[in-house]
């Protein structure tokens, strides 16, 4: 009975895996050309070692969800797991690289610019926030395979924002008023969000968690319009940019 039971997680975890693998390594190569620009065209011109840093944990990031994905496909769940432990040194320094580079941004532009300088720190803490919520939820639900997948899929989709905003404002028209960009964010979130509750309507498990995270990832975006320009953030955006981070 416990090797059926093993059996049908495995399978449900592959199911839910299959096509993950495409997106992580999609938005892997999204991040290629959304940062090219900025970043990997200009390397070792003065980026600060905060960006080199976050740039590096986050490929490697991206490198475990696709080999994790891969072998789940290929049913190597023992070198699966093993790897998969690697995950806890390195999502800590995930969100602390993170927490760092947003430090060091709002700092470097709090000068020019204090009041739009603590807005724009919303979304990157908001990101990680989200990052780490997912990635404590895969872990408190590693043995229960339908949800520690849905959670790790969760992980990367906190990328898509840095992501998505860079490839729009880097290789489309720009828009009137740049406050708009994190729409498309949101956009392109909620149509990988639904398209996987599209696709695994037939799963007998776990189906709750996608729909959670779109109902979230909408309040989380919303917030960018309500909460973002407000004074109780400016408070907090002085708070956090005062501490001796950077």
């Amino acid at each position: 009975m416990r090797l059926c039971s093993i059996r049908a997680a495995g399978t449900l975890l592959a199911g839910v895996l299959d096509r993950s693998a495409y997106l992580f390594a999609g938005l892997f190569g999204l991040a290629l050309l959304a940062f090219w620009p900025s970043y990997l065209s200009r390397l070792g011109s003065g980026s600060s070692g905060y960006v080199h840093v976050h740039a590096a944990v986050m490929t490697l990031w991206f490198g475990l969800l696709i080999a994790q994905a891969v072998l789940i496909r290929t049913r190597r769940r023992a070198l699966h797991r093993r790897l998969g432990a690697l995950s806890y040194g390195l999502a800590p320094i995930v969100v602390v690289s993170g927490v760092l580079l947003t430090h060091a941004a709002l700092v470097r532009e709090a000068g020019a610019d204090p009041a739009g300088a603590g807005m724009m720190a919303y979304l990157p803490l908001a990101m990680l926030a989200w990052f780490t919520a997912c990635y404590a939820l895969a872990i408190a639900y590693r043995k229960t395979p339908a949800l520690h997948a849905r959670f790790m899929i969760g992980t990367c989709l906190a990328a898509v924002d840095p992501i998505v905003s860079r490839v729009a404002a880097f290789y489309f028209p720009p828009l009137e008023d740049p406050v708009r960009y994190p729409l498309i964010s949101w956009s392109v979130t909620a149509a990988i969000l639904l398209a996987a509750i599209a696709g695994e309507r037939g799963q007998p498990r776990g189906r709750a968690v996608f729909p959670a995270m779109l109902a979230t990832s909408s309040a989380v975006f919303a917030l960018w319009f309500l909460l973002a320009p407000s004074p109780a953030w400016r408070m907090f955006a002085r708070w956090f940019h005062d501490l001796p981070l950077t």
